[in-house]
């Protein structure tokens, strides 16, 4: 199996490769004004197109493998997630570029995007995931501490966003076996969420 393999989904939510098809979904949703708050600013301009360009690029070089979040309930968009800076030498990734429209957001989609590519990754060697967290971001810090990512340290004025500022990026991660404890503590919170 292959990080990108089709069929990537679980009780809650499937995950697609993202392609220029999606662009007209994407572009639709909220997530637009999400980007300005989040998105590393890049050489060919802040706007979506050229972000959505940029995407695509690098998912071409194999850089990224980016992914469209479908809430399988009712064939909702649920978001956007990828796998980022792999390394299938040192069996290691990271996930982000997450964003989940805000009705979804504190229920069973986050949790259970994150047990999909969790899961994808274990089940191709990878060893180490990372996740590098704006450090102002404090849900998404809470998400990640939730399921058992270790935080590692802090690297200062990281990367520049494309409102401009400056961001410290929180490093966290799961190695080895805190892998499989994440993935049954996902397992148990996306059961207890579709149940409620």
């Amino acid at each position: 199996m292959k990080l990108d393999t089709p069929g990537l989904s679980n009780s809650a939510v499937s995950l697609e490769k993202l392609t220029a098809a999606h662009r007209c979904l994407l572009a639709e949703s909220s997530a637009i004004e999400s980007m300005w708050t989040s998105m590393p600013v890049i050489s060919t301009g802040t706007n979506f197109e050229t972000y959505y360009d940029h995407i695509l690029a690098e998912a071409a070089r194999g850089r990224i493998i980016p992914f469209v979040v479908t809430r399988l309930s009712d064939g909702a968009f649920a978001g956007v997630s990828a796998f980022l800076n792999v390394s299938l030498t040192h069996r290691r990734l990271a996930i982000g570029y997450t964003w989940h429209p805000p009705a979804m957001r504190g229920g069973v989609v986050g949790p259970a995007t994150a047990l999909g590519l969790i899961e994808r990754a274990q089940s191709c060697r990878i060893r180490r995931i990372e996740f590098l967290i704006a450090e102002d971001n404090a849900a998404a810090i809470a998400s990640v501490e939730r399921f058992g990512a270790v935080r590692e340290g802090l690297l200062r004025s990281y990367i520049r966003i494309a409102d401009g500022r400056w961001a410290n990026m929180a490093i966290y991660a799961l190695v080895d076996a805190e892998i499989s404890a994440a993935i049954t503590l996902l397992r148990d919170r996306v059961r207890a969420l579709l149940i409620a």
